[in-house]
């Protein structure tokens, strides 16, 4: 499911980009870890927009999710609850470290904040570029709904965030994608739903010898 859903932010992301700087056979965005920018063999990452994932968190609020699913014909399923995950995206233009190359970076960082900022929601229905409908017919991702906002790091958490990655800072925007499920549809158990309860009140009495 997560490579599903940075796959349709990259298809996304990319169709506005043909749309608004041109079109190209060669692609401005593409999937990668950023950490590769300073490697001889990161063959691939030059000139385009890179989009790592550099952290996955569980959302707390939706653990109270019901482990179970009423069948149509009145039965129970029982499976283990979904996880709903938080992705943290870098989004990082790579451009040779000249003047022109910085200028670049800079201009299509602008691009991808107005292009989150015009649109923050995203699912398969609004999405036509993800593979032209790919995975309608699964429910899992059928229900795929990303919402996206920018997220801000402090100056100490920047400096974290570039040393964990092993290279020197490049103009970036780091958004946190909300909610990825994931779910494995795994029956743990079924049973007949319960819809009333009684209670049987028994009395009895005690006689003297």
């Amino acid at each position: 499911m997560i490579h599903h859903a940075l796959g349709l932010l990259s298809s996304e992301l990319e169709a506005y980009f043909q749309n608004k700087l041109g079109a190209s056979t060669e692609a401005y965005t593409v999937l990668g870890n950023v950490g590769q920018i300073e490697n001889e063999n990161a063959t691939g990452l030059e000139g385009r927009l890179i989009i790592s994932l550099v952290n996955i968190e569980e959302e707390s609020t939706m653990k109270n999710y019901p482990g179970y699913t009423k069948t149509l014909n009145g039965t129970v399923r029982y499976e283990n609850p979904p996880v709903h995950l938080n992705l943290y995206l870098l989004f990082c233009p790579f451009f040779q470290p000249t003047p022109d190359g910085y200028k670049e970076s800079l201009a299509r960082l602008s691009t991808v904040i107005e292009f989150f900022q015009g649109r923050h929601i995203f699912n398969l229905n609004n999405s036509p570029s993800f593979g032209n409908g790919t995975g309608l017919e699964n429910p899992d991702l059928s229900d795929m709904k990303l919402i996206l906002n920018l997220y801000t790091l402090t100056f100490e958490q920047i400096n974290h965030l570039w040393g964990s990655l092993g290279g020197k800072q490049v103009p970036f925007a780091m958004y946190k994608a909300r909610l990825v499920r994931m779910v494995d549809r795994r029956q743990t158990g079924s049973g007949v739903l319960i819809e009333e309860i009684s209670n049987t009140i028994r009395t009895s009495e005690t006689q003297a010898p």
